[in-house]
């Protein structure tokens, strides 16, 4: 009775410290979010078939669109200009053989107020739609601040090529080739700022009018210039996720949290996904052993000839190893009938002082001319702690199938899933994953993976946030000397307990449901962070204890009326 009793303090003790944690990052929705919205091919068509002339004193700009890329975005825009939103504003930023950047409200009339330049918008944000476009000289992007789904309507137009913008704002738009517009653009860009970047006289630098050209063609037009390859951050439930995205090969796949992918030589497919130096989880293994866990991707010609039972025969092993010792082999198919060829095995190699043992595992695949490879190579006695990298990238990835990017649906099937868990399994005496130290075990535990979007949310909270600031690299190092004294009991409870794992992650909602708020903070010194950080506290205090207090009363209330 005694174990359960201390059990039930220290996880109530848990959230009290999850709540003060919060309050070194607290925050509040400065604005609403629009909501995002699937766009048919007739509407992407009626937009694309529109262009926007911008009138100034100084010239016109002609913009053509891209809904194809970024739809809500075009589509934001279009209804701004058919309320004359931007009748009026000023291009409050020119920074030449950069860009000049347009689109606030606050510009608006000979008295409005310099320092709040920059600042002003509809009263609403929109999600980010990056894409692979370049920002060559001519295009029309969205501004935003640090946070990525922040842009509402202030844009900026590339004076000069500048490709370290690429995938980091929102491209939906370009100066129509073969106008006057760039002639306008490097107008403009020569205006006379001050040590601001604001034009000392407006007059030049004013929109006077805006409108909506229909039954706009593209047609001549060459198509703008793209990156091959792309990381974008996409929104999941409990986080941000970034998506990798290779045109050229057609492939695409979430990377895990904190991993990095280095692009190889050859004319197909031939990736390393590896830690970063953020993702701290990986580093005492790392550290210990000299040997950097990676996930290799690649591609070759299909070859049906060298195939068997319909998928292919590739096998990976290492070079300078001895004979792979083969542990599982399996072919197996989805439910639209696509096979794959699973295999885990292990190899020896000797080095001058012993010898070192290597688990691979393998997945093999084909689509009608390309046959890929996910691979997973990591030491035996530390593979079970990556193995989630492996599974992250298989279960999201997406290839080429019928003309269109569709998911390769391996990753739920029982085989797959029976393999990843069995790579799981702990051996006898051993506890904690000795990587782990430093992340979060009771979420992980509860969500039942590192790469779960909500245990990135609290990372993200942690590392981007917390760790930014004196007083919050303090608490962190006074935290996890508690945290860590009783979260291990508790996460392996977890694992062996379905119904309490289940009751930690109804207990955890509401705390990452209020810490989503986050993602909106713009904290520049510690007074900000220690300021949003009690209304945090306050929000959560109220619910983890206020509430329910005040409905237990009202239960007992009721009861003694009867």
């Amino acid at each position: 009775m005694k174990l359960k009793k201390q059990s039930n303090m220290n996880f109530v003790f848990l959230i009290v410290s999850l709540v003060l944690i919060s309050g070194f990052v607290g925050s509040a929705f400065a604005q609403s979010v629009t909501v995002e919205k699937e766009y048919s091919f007739v509407e992407i068509e009626e937009m694309k078939s529109k262009a926007v002339l911008i009138t100034t004193n100084e010239g016109t700009f002609m913009i053509e669109l891209f809904p194809e890329d970024a739809p809500n975005t075009v589509n934001n825009f279009l209804k701004l200009i058919e309320s004359d939103y931007y009748d009026g504003v000023v291009f409050h930023r020119i920074i030449p053989n950069f860009m000049i950047q347009t689109g606030d409200p606050n510009t608006k009339g000979p008295n409005s107020d310099r320092n709040t330049w920059g600042q002003g918008g509809p009263g609403y944000t929109i999600n980010e739609e990056f894409n692979t476009i370049q920002h060559d000289r001519g295009i029309v992007s969205m501004a935003r601040s640090q946070h990525v789904d922040s842009a509402g309507s202030q844009f900026f137009i590339v004076h000069k090529d500048n490709n370290q913008l690429d995938g980091k704002y929102t491209v939906f738009g370009r100066l129509v080739p073969g106008t006057h517009s760039i002639a306008t653009l490097d107008i403009v860009a020569k205006i006379e700022t001050n040590r601001f970047d604001q034009p000392i006289d407006t007059s030049s630098a004013t929109i006077i009018k805006t409108s909506i050209i229909d039954d706009f063609s593209t047609s001549g037009f060459a198509p703008p210039d793209r990156n091959i390859s792309m990381i974008k951050k996409i929104r999941e439930y409990g986080g941000i996720t970034e998506n990798y995205h290779n045109t050229l090969h057609d492939v695409s796949f979430h990377t895990p949290y904190r991993w990095v992918v280095t692009e190889g030589e050859g004319d197909y497919l031939n990736l390393i996904i590896e830690p970063g130096r953020l993702e701290h989880n990986v580093q005492e293994m790392i550290d210990e052993t000299g040997f950097t866990p990676q996930v290799l991707v690649g591609s070759e010609p299909r070859n049906i000839s060298e195939e068997s039972a319909g998928v292919s025969t590739a096998f990976f092993s290492l070079k300078s190893g001895d004979d792979p010792k083969i542990i599982s082999n399996y072919i197996f198919e989805n439910d639209a009938g696509r096979k794959a060829h699973l295999v885990i095995s292990t190899q020896n190699i000797q080095t001058p002082t012993e010898t070192v043992q290597f688990k691979i595992a393998q997945i093999h695949f084909s689509n009608s001319d390309t046959t890929y490879s996910i691979i997973h190579i990591n030491l035996t006695d530390w593979f079970r702690y990556e193995i989630n990298s492996f599974d992250f990238v298989v279960k999201n990835f997406e290839i080429l199938i019928d003309g269109k990017m569709q998911p390769i649906d391996f990753g739920q099937h029982p085989v797959f899933r029976q393999l990843i868990a069995d790579s799981r399994e702990k051996p006898e005496n051993q506890s904690l994953p000795p990587a782990r130290i430093g992340g979060c075990l009771i979420a992980t535990a509860a969500y039942g993976s590192e790469l779960a979007p909500q245990v990135q949310q609290l990372r993200e909270l942690r590392d981007n946030i917390v760790l930014q600031t004196e007083s919050g690299t303090s608490f962190m190092a006074s935290f996890n000397q508690f945290y860590y004294s009783f979260s291990p009991t508790i996460a392996d409870y977890e694992r062996e307990n379905p119904t309490f794992k289940e009751a930690v992650k109804i207990t955890l909602t509401p705390l990452l449901t209020s810490l989503t708020l986050l993602q909106y903070a713009d904290i520049d010194s510690e007074s900000e962070m220690l300021g949003y950080g009690t209304a945090i506290i306050l929000l959560n205090i109220g619910m983890y204890f206020i509430a329910p207090a005040v409905l237990i009363t009202k239960i007992r209330s009721f009861y003694k009326l009867q």
